[in-house]
């Protein structure tokens, strides 16, 4: 028992990673319904925007129990890092998500569509690794979801390409051309964060493996 009261509660970062992983899968997801869900865009930019509220709450939750903790599951910088990762991707989500109805969107290119499938698919990995984090049985696993996401980062480049390359040659409403190129950039940009974070997972693993 004593021991019990002594010891931080370690766990309950786990659940905050894990809290923020869930909201990042709900926010991709509910982006790529957007794109496919044109006439009715408010409905999913308001739905994201309250995840987007949501994991901020998280993320300070994590770094007020960060600050409130003396021996933490790993260090903590790296615990910062996750933490403020996570919840960058989430808002950029959202700030993508805010372009539409401000640029009266109506119809977008197949390869945007593509994308966004790609952003989902690149969280979901995210999110399995998280949930693999409290344990290091897991290490290999976790290894093998963040070379998956470089896996899908190679394909979404493949995917912006041909999407500007069809912007360069058939776009003729030079409006249109900038709105487009710029959520291809910050679309991609979601799934270069993915990245990084798997990027910062990859060295927990490896320094505590």
């Amino acid at each position: 028992m004593l021991k019990r009261l002594l010891l931080p509660p370690q766990d309950d970062f786990f659940k905050l990673f894990q809290q923020a992983a869930d909201r990042l899968v709900l926010t991709s997801t509910e982006f790529s319904k957007l794109l496919q869900d044109l006439p009715n865009q408010q409905d999913h930019v308001d739905i994201i925007a309250n995840h987007e509220d949501e994991a901020d709450q998280i993320a300070l939750e994590t770094f007020e129990l960060l600050h409130k903790t003396f021996i933490t599951p790993f260090d903590r910088h790296d615990i910062h890092q996750l933490t403020s990762n996570l919840d960058d991707i989430i808002d950029l989500i959202n700030r993508i998500a805010q372009r539409f109805p401000f640029y009266e969107l109506k119809e977008v290119p197949y390869e945007m569509v593509q994308l966004a499938e790609l952003s989902t698919e690149a969280t979901h990995l995210l999110k399995t690794s998280i949930f693999r984090l409290h344990s290091l049985k897991h290490s290999e696993d976790i290894i093998k979801h963040c070379n998956d996401i470089d896996e899908v980062e190679s394909r979404a480049h493949l995917v912006v390409l041909a999407g500007e390359k069809k912007l360069f040659t058939e776009e003729q409403d030079f409006k249109q051309f900038f709105k487009l190129k710029e959520i291809y950039g910050h679309t991609k940009l979601v799934i270069n964060r993915c990245q990084d974070v798997a990027n910062i997972l990859r060295g927990i693993v490896l320094e505590y493996s």
